[in-house]
Parts: C-alpha cells; sequence; structure tokens
C-alpha cells in the first residue's frame, strides 16, 4: 500500500461511498461516513446503494446526496458498468469501497475517482490506488470495526460506535396515527416481529413465533406488528395465523424510512439475525435478537447492552460460512441445528429479561 493519504496535502471537495449490499452492513458501516463527516466537514458526500437500502441513507445528516444502483444482477455486466462511467460526471476526489467485490473496485475505477481505498481482495488491487490488508481477525470482530478500519489510511482511526438521527419526529408520528386507524394505539403495547432472514437456514421457525406471540397477547396484551419484505409475506402469513386479527398487522414491502418510523413506536422488537434487527438498534428500539448460523461477535446489534438480548446456542461453528449441509447435518426440519435448538421458552424468557430491565428504569 502507498503511504497514508495526508487529506491536508489533497484537495478532496467530493467523496464517494459505495454501500455494501445487505441492510445490516450498511447499518455497520454509517459510523464511519459519520466520522469522515466529522474529519472533512465541508466535503460533498455521495453514498451509492443498491435498494432498499438507499432509502435508509436519504436524509442523513452525514450524507449530501444517494444514487440508487439501477441495475441488477440479471441486467448483466454492461448495464454495472455504464452506470459506472456515468458517475464521472461528478467528479468524485475519493471513493471509499466497503463491498469486498471485483466489481465494487472495478466500478470505482470507472467512475474516475482520483483515490480509491478498500480491501485487497478478490485480485482487485489493480483498481484501488491504496489497497488495504484484510487482516486475520476479520472473521471475528464486529462489523464496524471491520468497515473503519478501510479509513483508517486516512488518519481516521476513532470511529464511534454510535448513530445519528436519521428519522424526523413528524415520520414517528404519521406512523402513529396509521397505526391508530387500524385500532392500534399509543397507549398499547406494541412488539415488532421480524420472521424473516436472509436465507431460510437462518430463519427461527414460523410456528415457533407464532407460539411466543400467542404468550405474548395472552399475557400482556401485546399488539403484533408483523413486518418483512413482499419475498417473506408467505413466512409473515404463518406466524400470523397464531394470532388474533384485532391484535395483529402484517407489513411487507414498505420503504425503510417507513419500517423505521414503526420500528420507533414499538416498544420491543424480535427478530432473527437480520437487518431488520440493526435497524431497530439504530433507532433504539430495545430488541431480542435470534442468532444461529450467524455471530454476535461479528453483527451484534449496536444498542446499549441494557436494551437487548441476544438468544443463541454458542456452537462452536459460529459464524459458519453458510455452505449449509455440506459442513454440519441438517435438524429432521431442514434446519441447522444451531437455530432448531432454540427453544420458544429461550426466547420467551430472553424477552420477559428485557421487558423486566426496561420497565423498570
Amino acid at each position: 500500500m502507498d503511504r497514508p493519504i495526508n487529506l491536508e496535502e489533497r484537495d478532496i471537495c467530493h467523496v464517494l461511498f459505495w454501500m455494501p449490499h445487505w441492510i445490516g452492513d450498511v447499518v455497520f458501516s454509517l459510523p464511519t461516513i459519520q466520522a469522515l463527516r466529522t474529519r472533512l466537514p465541508h466535503v460533498r458526500i455521495t453514498a451509492v446503494a443498491h435498494p432498499p437500502a438507499h432509502e435508509i441513507l436519504s436524509h442523513h445528516p452525514s450524507i449530501d446526496s444517494v444514487i440508487k444502483i439501477p441495475y441488477t444482477q440479471e441486467d448483466g455486466f454492461g448495464s454495472a458498468c455504464r452506470f459506472a462511467r456515468g458517475l464521472k460526471k461528478y467528479q468524485f476526489d475519493l471513493a471509499v469501497l466497503f463491498p469486498n467485490s471485483f466489481r465494487s473496485a472495478m466500478m470505482a475505477w470507472l467512475s474516475g475517482a482520483k483515490i480509491r481505498i478498500g480491501y485487497q481482495t478478490e485480485g482487485r488491487g489493480i483498481f484501488l490506488t491504496h489497497p488495504l490488508a484484510v487482516q486475520k481477525d476479520s472473521k471475528s470482530i464486529h462489523g464496524i470495526d471491520y468497515y473503519s478500519r478501510i479509513v483508517s489510511c486516512l488518519g481516521i482511526n476513532d470511529v464511534e460506535k454510535k448513530f445519528e438521527p436519521i428519522v424526523s419526529k413528524e415520520e414517528v408520528r404519521q406512523q402513529e396515527e396509521l397505526l391508530a386507524q387500524q385500532g392500534i394505539y399509543p397507549s398499547d403495547f406494541k412488539v415488532a416481529i421480524q420472521p424473516g432472514a436472509s436465507k431460510q437456514e437462518k430463519r427461527w421457525h414460523p410456528e415457533r413465533f407464532g407460539i411466543l406471540c400467542q404468550k405474548l397477547i395472552k399475557e400482556r396484551g401485546a399488539k403484533i406488528l408483523l413486518l418483512g419484505s413482499d419475498a417473506e409475506a408467505e413466512v409473515i402469513e404463518k406466524v400470523r395465523k397464531f394470532c388474533p386479527r384485532e391484535h395483529s398487522l402484517a407489513f411487507t414491502g414498505l420503504n425503510m424510512r417507513v419500517v423505521l418510523a414503526l420500528l420507533q413506536n414499538c416498544q420491543l422488537l424480535i427478530a432473527n439475525d437480520s437487518g431488520l434487527m440493526n435497524l431497530a438498534a439504530m433507532v433504539k428500539t430495545p430488541l431480542v435478537a435470534i442468532f444461529g448460523p450467524g455471530s454476535p461477535k461479528t453483527s451484534d446489534p449496536c444498542i446499549e447492552p441494557s436494551k437487548k438480548e441476544i438468544v443463541t446456542k454458542n456452537f462452536s461453528c459460529s459464524p459458519c460460512r453458510h455452505n449449509f449441509f455440506k459442513e454440519c447435518k441438517p435438524s429432521p426440519h431442514n434446519k441447522p441445528f444451531c437455530i432448531e435448538d432454540i427453544s420458544v421458552k429461550d426466547v420467551s424468557d430472553s424477552v420477559y429479561r428485557l421487558l423486566e430491565r426496561i420497565e423498570t428504569r
């Protein structure tokens, strides 16, 4: 790698952040962006992001503009190259690459950014002006720490694990009013449930989510808000079958800013290891997170410890490489045992421990 970049010697006016693909990783990258904003308060910062992550970034106080990546994997390499060349008009002085892919480095090079920094993975060093060696502990450190190391070559070594507010009080109030129109009021005990995850092997059984919802409705009069993508509608409906209709609402395919505002209206989120878990932490909604193949070592929700409970069996192979059932045997329900062995009681006990803490503060 070249010598560290002395920002005082460079005329940096416009910075490009090429964002990670997954929602949770986008959340983990935000403290790094905030740190660079503090270090260079007068530069323009643009984030290039896949949908729906671009929705989270709009109106972020450290980001001036957001460009949605318009192509998908099915559109082919040519579409990606045309998009990247079109970025030249923005005259980026510095590109910070959060993804480790060869393609993202090539896209940054095609964008014309003068300085391009990122990890030296997948042989992409030819496209980076300042390739960074991946450290040996990269598979066991938290995502925020992993991304913050990228800007260490800029002399930015103090990245705080905190998030700037990105949802307005008006957005939260609007969702409160919409919930009231559907029979869920501000005084109700509202629990958000996310039974989906990026892979079905990371999902706790929907039937167990349903039994847990029944328990919370019976014992606490809870109103259940089931959240997920359009692709998760089926699993959400499986959970909702356990809930009286007057005690539950299902929301799929919502804009991410609406999801954030709904989470802020809830007293609790119960979720699989997922992006939504990290969104809740970002807006300080207490949460219970269910970890199977993943590990809190790398993706622990960034919220004060008193506001979270982590449910995990701490298998020695977690976090795994997600080569499911090549490296481990499936349960009779075709789940890895690290998620199969988590019982309703395990999660219920965590929920009630968390509620006792937050209600007695």
